[in-house]
């Protein structure tokens, strides 16, 4: 006799509904979005994937300094993912550290092909594992990518409901704001505790790379005063 087929809903998980994961890179952008989740009073499940891109040990080690800064009990310990990626990128610079985008390239030479999907890839098993609906990205108004655009988040939550069961929202709060406006935003965080580098030695920006001169123009732009430490910092264009 046939075994009975499970019922479809058999395999649907129910999110808590307080619980948001934050795609944490411990870049200036998504920890100023996750200090505003944390401060919503929801549980807030900071997660960082590890591809091996050449900075994330920079990142990785400041990201926790900043989450210790912000002693909020609503923040649950940091949670690690490894995803290598060498073995399909290992000739990008993002990988090698090698012909990284100088300060006056575009921002679209920042793009690593894929690098949304992975991430969304990865963080969605360990939301289902932990009954969590939401992952919180920090794109800003002036991201180029197309792994950036809205209706890819939709298109990537309609498959995780229907592969995996549980019914995901990606949230892109700060997709409407300015580097500025992000500076603005977290004035009175220990934003010294960020990176936002492609060749940073620990927390020290290199200064000549596109992520620094978005980065010294936005404190600038913000009228605020920039506590980063860098090895070579310009002035900005303003």
């Amino acid at each position: 006799m046939a075994a009975e087929k499970p019922a479809r809903d058999d395999y649907r998980i129910e999110p808590i509904s307080d619980r948001v994961a934050i795609l944490a890179s411990g870049g200036l952008d998504s920890s100023v979005m996750l200090a505003a989740s944390a401060r919503s009073g929801r549980s807030v499940y900071p997660v960082y994937v590890q591809a091996g891109l050449s900075w994330e040990r920079s990142e990785l080690a400041t990201l926790k300094r900043f989450l210790r800064s912000l002693r909020m009990t609503n923040i649950e310990p940091l949670t690690v993912l490894k995803l290598p990626m060498s073995d399909v990128s290992g000739d990008h610079w993002s990988m090698t550290g090698r012909n990284v985008p100088g300060y006056k390239a575009t921002l679209a030479s920042n793009y690593i092909p894929g690098r949304n999907l992975s991430l969304l890839s990865k963080t969605a098993i360990f939301c289902a594992s932990a009954r969590i609906g939401e992952i919180a990205m920090a794109p800003l108004e002036s991201n180029p990518f197309p792994d950036a655009r809205p209706e890819f988040f939709r298109a990537f939550a309609r498959a995780v409901e229907l592969g995996v069961g549980i019914k995901l929202r990606i949230s892109t709060p700060f997709a409407g704001l300015t580097k500025a406006d992000v500076v603005r935003r977290g004035a009175g965080l220990h934003l010294e505790l960020t990176v936002s580098c492609a060749r940073p030695s620990g927390i020290i920006h290199c200064g000549a790379c596109t992520k620094c001169a978005e980065r010294v123009e936005g404190f600038a732009e913000a009228a605020i005063g920039d506590p980063t430490v860098y090895a070579r910092k310009p002035r900005p264009k303003m």
